[in-house]
């Protein structure tokens, strides 16, 4: 696991180099290396967990030059097939550079795992950027006149003076109504969609090729052919599987808010932690409940770990996850994420008239009025043109629930899995991520929305390895802290009577001044919301 980054166009500099290289160092701390030549600077950091000894980092041949950030699960199988490849390690990364070299961007649909990865040709200047699947792997990228630049995330390129720091209207405009499905609010980064390979001819869509396996033999093999160090266990079905389907004695963790009142909370329903012990005893892992003693200073360290502007406030939650990890020394661990997002579990999409439209989950989770656009009309038909042009439609129910499922897989999930990526990689963790596996996401997609609605399919399978109360449990988002409301809203009026004018071309100050203390779930969203937009435009307008 590793931080890469680079500037291709202009001479290569070292210096460069080494700001990119201490900039990435929380994502990689086990080495570090960079490749300066005439046509470009190249770093990578590393995260050893395959063939921890040390190696040259980037991998180079002299010519080739290929920058790895993950793990190709089925690297032993592909290394079997490259015969004649002069391997000198047991690394992942070499098998991906043998295979990029012998079969070129054809390799990409043979990798099973989770991967973001540049792969140079010095000779001709031709490049190849690539990403898993569902984008597990973050890689964000510059395009402008004589230069392509990226980065693992966005921090570094404008911390190093790669670009300069420029919001995009639209994207904080996005994150201010709808963060749960805004992607990118930079005007002059992109992101690399999961399933997609980028060259300077442009941008292209590849498919993994699926096994030929049922889900629950499929899912054991994802688990057992990654390499964790432990688990997050919530005691919903989605980790309680992955913790039944691991090799015993892994240390889990779960976060422990307290007893709190669930009652008019969004999408948290019930508190983790009975079910998480119970998950735990059955499946033979040691336990750790997670806390914090100063939500507040939590609060704040998550927003700063977050290159983009933070979504929800289980960020928080994620992060004191990976630092108790870290704590313990592990540097790699199961994640139950993807599985709601592939298999239908979220309850709103069992209510018809809350998918009638995007519009009514903007109503439901609420949404600032913004000063130079009707903000839920426009992206409403944002969303709804884009569902439309993948091909679905908003003229029936059946279509209702297609279309807004894929708004979750295309929007929602890309944005959850970027938040954990950062928030765990802040802390040198790496999430294994087993329902992001293609045979899994293969036969998720295989089956109608109606058959696997709620997540039957899955709950059928977790059925025969878990309690039927785990299995059956009703969804429940990751806990939260509802005792932090009034935190949150403190550190809102701070950051607001400090530096509320970087929003004014955007939300209504006379809203923003006449807002108290949040009475409801929903009312603390919009404070966090504000919060974490002024932490973004302070932290990097101040470089």
């Amino acid at each position: 696991m590793c931080g890469i980054a680079g500037v291709i166009g202009p001479r290569g500099d070292a210096a460069l180099a080494e700001r990119l290289a201490a900039l990435l160092r929380h994502r990689g701390p086990d080495g570090a290396g960079t490749l300066v030549t005439e046509r470009a600077t190249l770093v990578q950091t590393r995260l050893a967990l395959v063939d921890p000894r040390p190696h040259a980092l980037p991998w180079s041949d002299g010519r080739f030059t290929l920058l790895f950030n993950g793990e190709i699960y089925n690297h032993r199988e592909l290394r079997r097939e490259l015969t004649g490849f002069p391997f000198s390690t047991e690394t992942d990364t070499e098998v991906a550079f043998a295979a990029l070299r012998r079969w070129g961007s054809a390799a990409l649909s043979r990798f099973e795992g989770m991967f973001a990865l540049f792969f140079w040709d010095e000779a001709t200047g031709e490049y190849l950027a690539a990403v898993d699947p569902l984008g597990v792997k973050p890689f964000v990228y510059h395009e402008g006149p004589g230069v392509f630049a990226f980065c693992s995330e966005a921090g570094p390129l404008i911390e190093a003076g790669v670009v300069p720091f420029r919001p995009s209207e639209e994207g904080v405009a996005e994150h201010l109504t709808a963060p749960y499905f805004a992607l990118c609010p930079f005007a002059n980064l992109k992101r690399l969609p999961g399933g997609h390979y980028l060259t300077a001819r442009g941008l292209m869509p590849y498919r993994c090729v699926a096994r030929n396996e049922d889900l629950l033999e499929a899912l054991r093999r994802s688990v057992r052919t990654s390499t964790p160090a432990g688990l997050f266990l919530s005691g919903g079905v989605d980790s309680s599987l992955l913790a039944a389907l691991a090799e015993p004695g892994l240390p889990a963790f779960t976060i422990d808010y307290g007893a709190m009142d669930y009652a008019d909370s969004l999408i948290v329903k019930s508190d983790d932690v009975p079910y998480a012990k119970q998950v735990a005893a059955a499946t033979g892992h040691p336990l750790t409940l997670v806390s914090t003693a100063d939500y507040g200073e939590a609060l704040q360290r998550t927003l700063g770990a977050n290159d983009q502007i933070a979504a929800w406030e289980q960020e928080v939650s994620q992060y004191l996850l990976a630092e108790a990890a870290h704590r313990q020394r592990c540097k790699a661990v199961l994640v139950g994420d993807a599985a709601d997002e592939t298999h239908y579990g979220y309850g709103f999409l069992l209510d018809p008239a809350r998918i009638v439209s995007p519009r009514p989950l903007l109503d439901f989770f609420g949404y600032l009025p913004l000063r130079r656009m009707d903000a839920a009309g426009h992206f409403t038909e944002k969303y709804e043109a884009e569902a439309v042009a993948a091909g679905h439609s908003w003229e029936t129910p059946g279509g209702h629930l297609r279309a807004v499922s894929y708004l979750i897989r295309q929007r929602w999930l890309a944005r959850l899995l970027h938040n954990g990526d950062l928030q765990l990689m802040a802390h040198s963790v790496e999430g294994r991520v087993p329902f992001a596996d293609p045979t899994v996401l293969a036969l998720a997609d295989g089956a109608t929305p109606e058959e696997a609605l709620g997540k039957r399919l899955l709950r059928t399978v977790a059925a025969g390895v878990l309690p039927e109360a785990i299995a059956w449990r009703p969804k429940s988002a990751l806990t939260k802290n509802l005792a932090g409301r009034e935190t949150v809203h403190r550190l809102f009026r701070a950051a607001w009577a400090e530096r509320g004018e970087l929003l004014a071309p955007y939300v209504d100050a006379d809203f923003v001044e006449a807002m108290g203390p949040p009475q409801d779930d929903r009312e603390t969203g919009l404070r966090f919301r504000l919060l974490a937009t002024l932490t973004w435009f302070t932290r990097w307008e101040s470089i």
